[in-house]
């Protein structure tokens, strides 16, 4: 068995599972969790009648405040990342400058991604550990493995290049070190309107027993947010619902995806969700019919229902007046539902409801790590936070790749 770490500045580690899925298809990727929050994946090639094959299992866990300074507290993740500051800070170093952007990477990361190899690594395996270092700019700690072809401790780039073992010895002449803006450019500009929206959920969350930690950052304000136009939220709503009934078995993927291609909605259709209708497996059903949760939230936004309700109970459609929801019937046009929706809800509510759900998404990840019960349905706040942080332009990311740093 052999195993090697890798560290990254990214935290969506939903970028991970879609990696592993390309390469081996949806079924041979192993899930232990829940997709979007997975614990553990494995991957398992080679296998046959007589023969156990070569596995792959891939864990993380990640700063409880993802960040780019090493901040002395309680962290798991950051005691772990200051204790391999000082080791590096100790090595001897043939190149002194790299040595000095590696620690400087070492502060930039929050999340260590553990990969453990069985019975050991292969050139396969390598490769595809490699690109995914790539993917997620990342850097490998590494001891007695075939992967690196070493027999010591060290830290290698997402190339495979040595960057630094315990003996001072190196093969990369530099390491980019890059840090997400957000992470610095909201430090100096948090704004009391910021501040205190964070202190009323947390209020809020507080009187529901969610616990909340205070130094959990405030969000971006009125005064830089970039909402979603209407029209976009409405499209948006309008597909999604048209999905939905496949996911609960209501219509067949054929007729929807006519559906979808004569009302001009098929171009706003994601390659994920092209996917699923070209092949709306069991597996793959049951995940998408959370997509209920989010439509909801698109609806809450077009001001087309009065309330997004309590957190701790799923949405119910049924409750939306017929008249003004996004899918009617395949043999009716979404346009009048379209071209209705001609107001969203107000920045400042948007905003309220984002920083609220991000903090009780936190509470619910923090109880999984702990293995303990959530205190909210993980699987209806998550996908609020989802929909939440697509309507803010999160990191300018398409609907498939929203993620939910928390």
């Amino acid at each position: 068995m052999e195993n090697c770490t890798l560290y990254t500045h990214e935290t969506n580690m939903q970028q991970v599972l879609t990696h592993l899925q390309t390469h081996f298809g949806e079924k041979g990727v192993k899930i232990t969790g829940p997709a979007h929050q997975w614990e553990q994946l494995m991957v398992t090639t080679g296998k046959t009648l007589f023969r156990k094959g070569n596995s792959l299992t891939f864990t993380y866990r990640q700063r409880a405040i993802p960040g780019y300074q090493l901040v002395h507290n309680d962290d798991p993740v950051i005691t772990n990342l200051r204790g391999m500051y000082g080791f590096i800070q100790g090595l001897p170093a043939d190149n002194p400058k790299l040595k000095e952007l590696l620690l400087a990477k070492v502060a930039t990361l929050n999340t260590e991604i553990g990969i453990v190899a069985n019975p050991a690594f292969t050139e396969e395996n390598k490769a595809l550990i490699l690109e995914l270092a790539q993917k997620l700019d990342g850097i490998f700690f590494s001891g007695d493995t075939t992967i690196f072809k070493t027999e010591v401790q060290g830290f290698w780039d997402k190339t495979g290049a040595l960057l630094l073992d315990v003996n001072g010895h190196s093969s990369a002449t530099t390491l980019a070190v890059n840090i997400d803006a957000k992470y610095f450019d909201g430090e100096h500009t948090t704004s009391e309107q910021a501040l205190a929206r964070r202190e009323r959920n947390i209020a809020q969350l507080n009187a529901m027993n969610v616990p909340t930690i205070a130094w959990l950052p405030a969000i971006e304000d009125e005064s830089t947010v970039q909402l979603r136009s209407t029209r976009e939220v409405a499209t948006r709503a309008a597909v999604l619902a048209a999905i939905n009934t496949v996911a609960f078995g209501y219509i067949e993927a054929p007729e929807i995806i006519s559906y979808l291609q004569r009302y001009h909605l098929w171009e706003h259709t994601t390659a994920g969700e092209k996917a699923f209708l070209a092949d709306p497996r069991e597996e793959l059903r049951k995940r998408e019919t959370w997509k209920c949760e989010d439509i909801w939230v698109l609806l809450w936004a077009l001001k087309k229902i009065p309330a997004l309700g309590e957190m701790d109970a799923l949405c119910d459609l049924n409750m939306v007046p017929q008249d003004v929801f996004p899918f009617r019937g395949t043999d009716v046009d979404p346009s009048a539902f379209l071209d209705a929706a001609t107001e969203l809800r107000s920045a400042t509510e948007i905003l309220d409801a984002n920083d609220l759900y991000y903090r009780a998404d936190w509470a619910c990840v923090n109880a999984r790590v702990k293995k303990e019960p959530s205190p909210l349905p993980p699987g209806v706040i998550y996908e609020r936070h989802y929909a939440l942080n697509w309507l803010i332009t999160y990191r300018n990311q398409a609907w498939d790749d929203v993620s939910c740093d928390t």
